[in-house]
Protein backbone atom coordinates (compact mmCIF):
# COMPACT_ATOMS: atom_id res chain seq x y z
CA UNK A 1 0.00 0.00 0.00
CA UNK A 2 2.92 2.76 1.06
CA UNK A 3 4.18 1.66 -2.52
CA UNK A 4 1.47 2.46 -4.18
CA UNK A 5 0.93 5.49 -2.54
CA UNK A 6 4.47 6.52 -2.98
CA UNK A 7 4.20 5.55 -6.58
CA UNK A 8 0.74 7.78 -7.12
CA UNK A 9 1.94 10.74 -5.06
CA UNK A 10 5.82 10.54 -7.80
CA UNK A 11 2.97 10.20 -10.93
CA UNK A 12 1.31 13.42 -9.55
CA UNK A 13 4.49 15.42 -9.26
CA UNK A 14 5.24 14.22 -12.74
CA UNK A 15 1.56 15.48 -14.02
CA UNK A 16 1.84 19.13 -12.46
CA UNK A 17 5.69 19.85 -13.38
CA UNK A 18 4.41 18.83 -17.04
CA UNK A 19 1.29 21.01 -17.07
CA UNK A 20 3.68 23.86 -15.60
CA UNK A 21 6.26 22.93 -18.10
CA UNK A 22 3.60 23.73 -21.05
CA UNK A 23 2.39 27.41 -19.09
CA UNK A 24 5.76 28.43 -18.82
CA UNK A 25 6.05 28.31 -22.88
CA UNK A 26 2.99 30.57 -23.39
CA UNK A 27 5.30 33.84 -23.95
CA UNK A 28 4.27 37.21 -24.47
CA UNK A 29 5.75 39.53 -26.77
CA UNK A 30 6.74 40.62 -29.88
CA UNK A 31 9.10 39.47 -32.98
CA UNK A 32 10.65 41.86 -34.62
CA UNK A 33 12.15 39.62 -38.39
CA UNK A 34 13.47 40.74 -41.51
CA UNK A 35 12.65 37.88 -44.00
CA UNK A 36 15.64 37.20 -46.46
CA UNK A 37 14.33 34.92 -49.80
CA UNK A 38 12.71 34.69 -53.44
CA UNK A 39 9.62 35.50 -54.75
CA UNK A 40 8.44 33.70 -58.02
CA UNK A 41 5.65 35.29 -59.96
CA UNK A 42 2.75 32.31 -60.73
CA UNK A 43 0.76 34.76 -62.60
CA UNK A 44 -0.21 38.05 -62.52
CA UNK A 45 -0.99 39.11 -58.89
CA UNK A 46 0.03 35.71 -57.14
CA UNK A 47 3.65 35.41 -55.48
CA UNK A 48 5.19 32.66 -53.91
CA UNK A 49 8.05 33.44 -51.47
CA UNK A 50 10.27 30.93 -50.01
CA UNK A 51 12.98 32.42 -47.71
CA UNK A 52 13.65 33.03 -43.89
CA UNK A 53 12.31 35.33 -41.17
CA UNK A 54 14.77 36.16 -38.50
CA UNK A 55 15.22 38.43 -35.97
CA UNK A 56 15.21 39.60 -32.05
CA UNK A 57 12.05 37.72 -29.45
CA UNK A 58 11.24 40.67 -26.98
CA UNK A 59 9.19 39.45 -23.99
CA UNK A 60 6.78 41.58 -22.41
CA UNK A 61 8.07 40.69 -18.61
CA UNK A 62 11.22 42.24 -19.89
CA UNK A 63 14.72 41.12 -19.16
CA UNK A 64 14.41 37.33 -17.13
CA UNK A 65 11.37 36.20 -19.62
CA UNK A 66 11.82 33.47 -21.16
CA UNK A 67 13.02 33.85 -24.38
CA UNK A 68 13.97 37.44 -24.00
CA UNK A 69 15.93 38.76 -26.56
CA UNK A 70 16.32 35.68 -28.21
CA UNK A 71 17.26 35.00 -31.79
CA UNK A 72 14.67 33.48 -34.00
CA UNK A 73 14.81 31.57 -37.18
CA UNK A 74 11.66 30.32 -39.20
CA UNK A 75 12.47 29.09 -42.71
CA UNK A 76 9.26 29.59 -44.46
CA UNK A 77 7.17 29.80 -47.49
CA UNK A 78 3.97 32.90 -47.90
CA UNK A 79 2.02 32.36 -50.94
CA UNK A 80 0.29 35.73 -51.42
CA UNK A 81 -2.28 36.58 -53.99
CA UNK A 82 -2.32 40.26 -54.07
CA UNK A 83 -5.54 40.56 -56.54
CA UNK A 84 -7.51 38.71 -54.22
CA UNK A 85 -5.53 39.83 -50.89
CA UNK A 86 -5.12 36.64 -49.49
CA UNK A 87 -1.90 34.99 -48.18
CA UNK A 88 -0.98 31.97 -46.25
CA UNK A 89 2.53 30.97 -44.62
CA UNK A 90 3.84 28.64 -42.71
CA UNK A 91 7.18 27.42 -41.64
CA UNK A 92 9.44 26.44 -38.49
CA UNK A 93 11.36 28.19 -36.01
CA UNK A 94 13.77 27.40 -33.72
CA UNK A 95 14.19 29.78 -31.26
CA UNK A 96 17.91 30.26 -29.36
CA UNK A 97 17.66 30.86 -25.92
CA UNK A 98 20.09 33.31 -24.62
CA UNK A 99 22.58 32.93 -26.88
CA UNK A 100 23.23 29.39 -26.31
CA UNK A 101 23.42 26.92 -29.56
CA UNK A 102 22.55 24.18 -26.82
CA UNK A 103 19.34 25.50 -25.46
CA UNK A 104 17.13 25.31 -28.59
CA UNK A 105 13.39 25.41 -28.91
CA UNK A 106 11.54 24.23 -31.96
CA UNK A 107 8.06 25.20 -33.45
CA UNK A 108 6.28 24.77 -36.45
CA UNK A 109 3.43 27.68 -37.45
CA UNK A 110 0.93 28.50 -39.98
CA UNK A 111 -1.35 31.64 -40.73
CA UNK A 112 -4.01 33.27 -43.30
CA UNK A 113 -4.88 36.46 -44.19
CA UNK A 114 -4.64 39.67 -46.96
CA UNK A 115 -1.38 40.47 -48.13
CA UNK A 116 0.00 42.54 -45.41
CA UNK A 117 -2.01 40.67 -41.66
CA UNK A 118 -1.75 37.40 -41.01
CA UNK A 119 -2.88 35.39 -38.09
CA UNK A 120 -2.40 32.41 -36.82
CA UNK A 121 -0.64 29.63 -34.55
CA UNK A 122 2.35 28.20 -33.60
CA UNK A 123 3.04 24.71 -31.94
CA UNK A 124 6.19 23.87 -30.10
CA UNK A 125 7.42 20.81 -31.40
CA UNK A 126 10.30 20.15 -29.23
CA UNK A 127 13.55 21.38 -27.65
CA UNK A 128 16.84 20.93 -26.69
CA UNK A 129 18.97 21.53 -22.96
CA UNK A 130 17.02 23.42 -21.32
CA UNK A 131 14.58 24.07 -23.44
CA UNK A 132 13.70 19.88 -23.96
CA UNK A 133 10.37 19.74 -22.77
CA UNK A 134 9.16 22.56 -25.03
CA UNK A 135 5.53 21.66 -25.91
CA UNK A 136 1.93 23.86 -26.27
CA UNK A 137 0.03 25.81 -28.51
CA UNK A 138 0.15 29.59 -29.03
CA UNK A 139 -1.21 32.45 -31.10
CA UNK A 140 0.49 35.18 -33.05
CA UNK A 141 -0.47 38.05 -35.55
CA UNK A 142 2.37 39.02 -37.93
CA UNK A 143 2.46 42.39 -39.94
CA UNK A 144 4.56 42.90 -43.08
CA UNK A 145 5.84 46.19 -42.91
CA UNK A 146 8.04 46.57 -46.18
CA UNK A 147 7.73 44.47 -49.31
CA UNK A 148 11.61 45.33 -50.77
CA UNK A 149 12.23 45.83 -54.65
CA UNK A 150 14.53 42.41 -54.16
CA UNK A 151 12.19 39.93 -52.86
CA UNK A 152 12.97 40.67 -48.72
CA UNK A 153 10.53 41.75 -46.82
CA UNK A 154 10.64 43.15 -43.41
CA UNK A 155 8.06 43.26 -40.54
CA UNK A 156 7.08 42.12 -36.95
CA UNK A 157 4.45 39.61 -34.96
CA UNK A 158 3.12 39.64 -31.58
CA UNK A 159 2.67 36.46 -29.63
CA UNK A 160 0.13 35.82 -27.12
CA UNK A 161 -1.57 39.66 -27.46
Amino acid sequence: MKTQSIAFSVIALLALDLTAAAQDYKVTGQFGWFGIGKAAELEKDHVFWVGEFSGTFFNDKGAGGLFDRSGVRCPGSYDLNFGKKQGHANGYCIIMGEGSASDLAFLKWSCDGDTIDCSGTFEYTGGTGKFQTASGSNAFKARTTGNWKDGNVSGFATWNR
